[in-house]
C-alpha cells in the first residue's frame, strides 16, 4: 500500500515563542520507537557487512578536507572520461576552481570529442597516455575504470612509483566477497572484457604491497538503465554476484 505524501511543514513564524507547538514530541513513544528501529537496522547492516551506501563519489569530500590543510592540491584522474568529476568538484568544493589542478587520463576518442566548454578551465588538463604526465600528484582518482585493466596491480604500482600520491580514491570499484574473475559487459552490441575483483585480495595488495592504509569504505549506489535498486549482474552465478560497487579511500604518509 502506497502512503499519500503530505507536507511535513506548515506555517511561517518569526520565532519559536510564536510557533509554540509540541516540544514533548522527542519524548513520545512513536519518536523513540522510530529511532530504535533505525539504529537496529544500522546495527544489522553493520553486522552483515553491508555498511552504508551513497549515490556520490567520495572525491569532493577528500578534496575539501585536504584544502583545509594545503593551499593547493593536484589530482590525477585515471580513466576520468570527459572530466565529469572535475565538474562535480567545482559544484561542491569551495575554491576548487582556483586551488585544484586536475589531469584527466583517457582515450583519444574521448578527449578529441570534448565539449568546447571544457576548454574554459585553465587548471584542467587532458592526456591520452601516462607518458605525457611528469609531475607528482596528491591524489590519484580511479572511478569505475579498474575493471577494464587486466594487470591492475602493475598499473597501481606504476602510479605509486611515478606520481607518489598520498591518497588513492577509488569510486565504484567493482569488488566484493567473490572470486576475482573476467566476464563480458554488454554495451549495446559490444561485449567488453570486464574484471570483477575479490575485495580482500584488492585491499591486501593496497596495504601489503603498496603500503596504503584503508581510511574509508562504503557501497556505491549505481544508476544503471535508470534503476538504482538492482545491480544487473543476476546473469552470473550466485557466488560471483555483488550487490553494489565500492567507494574506498586509501592513504599513505
Amino acid at each position: 500500500m502506497v502512503q499519500n505524501l503530505f507536507s511535513v511543514w506548515e506555517g511561517v513564524f518569526e520565532s519559536f515563542a510564536e510557533a509554540q507547538g509540541d516540544l514533548d514530541a522527542f519524548e513520545s513513544d512513536i519518536w523513540v520507537q522510530k529511532q530504535k528501529a533505525k539504529i537496529k537496522r544500522a546495527l544489522d547492516n553493520l553486522e552483515e557487512g553491508k555498511g552504508s551506501a551513497s549515490k556520490d563519489y567520495p572525491l569532493p569530500v577528500v578534496v575539501s578536507m585536504l584544502l583545509s590543510q594545503k593551499p593547493c592540491i593536484s589530482i590525477l584522474d585515471f580513466g576520468g572520461g570527459m572530466g565529469m568529476q572535475y565538474i562535480d568538484l567545482l559544484g561542491k568544493v569551495y575554491l576548487a576552481k582556483e586551488r585544484v589542478t586536475y589531469c584527466v587520463v583517457d582515450g583519444k576518442a574521448t578527449i578529441e570529442n570534448l565539449p568546447s566548454q571544457m576548454k574554459a578551465f585553465p587548471k584542467l588538463r587532458y592526456v591520452s597516455s601516462l607518458d605525457e604526465v611528469q609531475q607528482k600528484y596528491d591524489i590519484v582518482h580511479i572511478g569505475s575504470t579498474l575493471q577494464y585493466i587486466e594487470n591492475w596491480q602493475d598499473l597501481l604500482s606504476t602510479l605509486v612509483s611515478d606520481y607518489q600520491p598520498n591518497y588513492f580514491v577509488f569510486s565504484d570499484l567493482l569488488a566484493g566477497d567473490i572470486p576475482t574473475f573476467v566476464t563480458h559487459q554488454i554495451f549495446y552490441e559490444k561485449r567488453i572484457p570486464h574484471q570483477f575483483l575479490n575485495w580482500h585480495e584488492f585491499k591486501g595488495f593496497m596495504e601489503g604491497k603498496l603500503n596504503f592504509s584503508l581510511q574509508f569504505k562504503s557501497k556505491f549506489i549505481h544508476n544503471i538503465l535508470d534503476q538504482e535498486k538492482v545491480f544487473p549482474n543476476f546473469g552470473m552465478p550466485k557466488t560471483h554476484q555483488i550487490d553494489r560497487g565500492i567507494n574506498a579511500v586509501f592513504y599513505q604518509k
